[in-house]
């Protein structure tokens, strides 16, 4: 009686056993399948070509003014600019050359008439997480970018 058991609960256990096995078969076959099956078509990443931007300040600005780019391109523009250029610490009460010239970037994107709000306030709050000392710099010449749009949807 004891053997009978055991040679229930074994035949249990290789059932169980050869049943997990086939649902994991079928799963592990399932992503081939999919993923075969995807291959031969583009994916929407794929569809859509990444610009590429240089990241050179001056390359930078003129990009940024571009009315050709769409919102999505700026938006890219932004994260990059923010990944390669840093305002440093604000040492003085006057703003350096250098920092003006960062500050640029600021106004010639707010200035574009393709740039959502959303992207502009992403730029603005990046920019004043890593340069704090320079929140009203960052501000000033958000607006200055601001009011040169608004200037271009008048004309």
């Amino acid at each position: 009686m004891g053997s009978y058991i055991f040679l229930a609960i074994f035949c249990v256990a290789i059932f169980l056993l050869l049943f997990l096995s086939l649902i994991a078969y079928l799963i592990t076959s399932g992503d081939k399948k999919i993923s075969k099956k995807n291959k031969n078509t583009p994916s929407v990443k794929q569809k859509k070509a990444k610009k590429v931007f240089d990241t050179d300040l001056d390359n930078m600005i003129a990009t940024a003014a571009d009315s050709n780019l769409t919102d999505s391109d700026l938006q890219e523009l932004a994260k990059l600019y923010v990944a390669t250029h840093k305002l440093g610490s604000k040492t003085s009460k006057e703003l350096d050359d250098a920092v003006k010239k960062k500050l640029e970037f600021v106004s010639a994107l707010a200035s574009n008439m393709n740039a959502s709000a959303q992207t502009v306030s992403f730029l603005n709050k990046e920019l004043k997480k890593i340069s704090g000392s320079y929140k009203k710099e960052i501000d000033a010449y958000e607006q200055m970018g601001l009011a040169k749009r608004k200037i271009k949807e008048e004309q």
